[in-house]
């Protein structure tokens, strides 16, 4: 039997303080996965972890923000790493305490844009589902 790893991402969709913007953020070009793209902040769920405790975890190290304890699925998703790894990930609305974005050296830059303008860049593809999702309210 092979030996497969299984990774379960979780990523954030951040609404700015009016409710109007989100926050993105570049990976870096020699990432794994999706280098170069506009992602949204997130990570691996490490070993003890609740889906909560890996959200403020991440959101904190990637862009220096802490959410609230409130958090709601957007979407799920899986795909297959280039190294063979399959991943599983869920998106989640949160909402952050502040916005003045600290973004950890690991990435190229960040963006607080509207829904419309998510199509001006090179993002992941799938962002618009979770987006629209949590811009309908």
């Amino acid at each position: 039997m092979e030996d497969k790893r299984h990774i379960l991402a979780i990523t954030a969709l951040i609404k700015n303080q009016d409710g109007n913007k989100f926050l993105i953020i570049k990976r870096n070009v020699n990432e794994i996965a999706f280098p170069g793209k506009w992602a949204f902040p997130g990570g691996k769920l490490e070993k003890g972890e609740t889906i909560l405790t890996t959200l403020k975890r991440e959101v904190k190290e990637e862009v220096g923000l802490d959410i609230n304890d409130s958090k709601e699925l957007l979407k799920d998703y899986t795909f297959v790493r280039t190294d063979g790894h399959n991943v599983v990930g869920m998106a989640f609305l949160v909402q952050a305490s502040h916005q003045e974005v600290k973004l950890d050296k690991e990435f190229e830059d960040y963006k607080w844009i509207t829904p419309e303008e998510l199509k001006n860049y090179d993002h992941i593809e799938g962002m618009e589902q979770e987006v629209e999702r949590a811009f309908k309210k």
